[in-house]
């Protein structure tokens, strides 16, 4: 599984949940968490982020950091924008 992979990166700070299927919706992200570490939200749950920008990629996993610095998600699998044209 994905978020397995992602756990096992050395990310060098604590994350605070994986996401899965993440949409983003300007500068937050909605998506499926997995490994939360606050253990207020079960795994398949949807979430969405504080706003937050990326800080770093490894191994096809996206690093994000919120605005204010306290909280680290890793972006595990994204969901393609969807172009209105094609909608």
């Amino acid at each position: 599984m994905r978020v397995v992979r992602a756990n096992g990166i050395e990310w060098g700070i604590t994350i605070d949940a994986y996401l899965m299927n993440a949409a983003r919706v300007g500068d937050r992200y909605t998506a499926l968490v997995y490994g939360d570490q606050s253990g207020a939200i079960s795994n398949g749950m949807t979430v969405v982020t504080p706003p937050v920008r990326a800080v770093e990629q490894r191994g096809g996993f996206t690093l994000m950091r919120s605005l204010g610095g306290n909280d680290h998600y890793v972006i595990v699998s994204e969901l393609a924008e969807c172009d209105d044209a094609e909608a």
